[in-house]
């Protein structure tokens, strides 16, 4: 990602963007080093955002690019052609989407089909950050995702408790805690 976008940039507009060094994404990999936190391929889009927007217009990006990846069914990016199955992680952990895949597709974690499905979903995301873009320089950006519906169902309660906050879909790893 930060290779792909940065790098296009550097070429084509060059300053400020031929500054900037597109190998400072390599700690993304494996959700932060290897910590299985938020996708790695989200850090460097989210970054990207930030570079060239203003608060408030970042902010709309940003939320749209994190309630997509929750949603979309990766990879989508065909890659060398290969069929790989697709999953839905309903959240923007690494450990949660890489696991749901991994299950479905039926490999161990040093397979190396998961490096490739890594690969693709930045792809994806690269490709949706760059239509974003190029949507609002159009002056044509609108925000078509949502946080899920049980986001709000939660944070009625759990927003009065001042440590409590979020996005996600919490009952993708809590579960439904008031069973």
């Amino acid at each position: 990602m930060s290779q792909g976008i940065l790098g296009y940039l550097a070429d084509e507009v060059g300053y400020p963007f031929n500054q900037i060094p597109t190998k400072m994404g390599w700690a993304y990999r494996g959700g932060i080093y290897s910590w299985g936190s938020i996708c790695g391929a989200l850090p460097p889009a989210i970054d990207l955002i930030g570079l060239v927007t203003d608060l408030d217009t970042g902010q709309k990006l940003i939320n749209e690019l994190m309630a997509w990846y929750k949603d979309f069914p990766f990879p989508a990016y065909p890659g060398d052609g290969t069929p790989l199955p697709t999953t839905v992680a309903d959240s923007s952990l690494c450990h949660v989407s890489v696991t749901k895949w991994m299950q479905v597709a039926n490999v161990p974690r040093e397979d190396k089909t998961r490096s490739e499905r890594c690969g693709r979903l930045t792809a994806d995301v690269t490709k949706f950050t760059v239509e974003m873009l190029n949507s609002l320089s159009d002056n044509k950006f609108e925000a078509k995702h949502k946080p899920s519906a049980v986001v709000g169902e939660c944070m009625a309660c759990h927003s009065k408790l001042s440590y409590a906050h979020g996005k996600e879909t919490c009952t993708a790893c809590h579960g439904d805690p008031h069973k």
